[in-house]
């Protein structure tokens, strides 16, 4: 063996030493040995952490079709359209969407008023002529005038009700009433309430 190789060797021998002194050192230090964990498989699904889970199978995304807007009123409410509804905002939309229907009417010499005293359960139909008052319990009952459609008679009546306590000057109730939706503009009395049936034709 020639001197230059002798060298080479002992090189080789001093770098394997090293090598298998570093997991020796490792564990005279007390660190723990690192651990490799496997690749996550890339065609599984992702599963969901505790804090995300939705209990929903599946979620469907429609596209709006071609020419479709996102807005209040065609289909749905944009980002913008949120965003420019602070506080009530969204309520104050559907308070501006009215509906009106406008038909003739004819006015009638009279109404049929059905009257409810709810203290002794008493319940009484009242015929009255236009500007008739007459006096149920201790309200006064006037009539001022009675609706129905033109082409119908029987379909609806709208009258106009003045009622008021005796001993005040100040009517209980004074407006419009509709025979098919009397909760649409009803009295606000605790013990008598008021409605009209139908418009007298004859």
């Amino acid at each position: 063996m020639s001197r230059t190789a002798i060298p080479t060797m002992v090189s080789a021998l001093s770098l394997a030493l090293m090598a298998l002194s570093a997991p020796l050192a490792a564990q005279d230090t007390g660190s723990e040995p690192i651990q490799l964990q496997p690749l996550p498989d890339p065609s599984a699904s992702p599963q969901l952490s505790d804090d995300l889970q939705t209990e929903l199978d599946e979620i469907v995304i429609t596209p709006l079709d071609e020419g479709d807007e996102a807005g209040f009123g065609t289909g749905g409410l944009s980002l913008e359209d949120l965003q420019r509804m602070p506080n009530e905002g969204f309520q104050r939309e559907l308070r501006d969407i009215t509906t009106e229907i406008q038909e003739d009417v004819v006015s009638a010499s009279g109404a049929t008023l059905r009257v409810l005293d709810r203290l002794n359960g008493t319940v009484e139909d009242i015929d009255l002529a236009s500007g008739q008052t007459v006096t149920f319990g201790r309200i006064d009952i006037t009539l001022g005038d009675c609706r129905y459609p033109e082409d119908n008679s029987e379909a609806e009546a709208y009258a106009y009700l003045r009622v008021q306590m005796q001993d005040s000057d100040t009517p209980v109730f004074s407006g419009w009433m509709i025979a098919s939706s009397p909760a649409l503009n009803a009295m606000d009395h605790p013990r008598y309430d008021v409605w009209p049936l139908a418009c007298k034709t004859s």
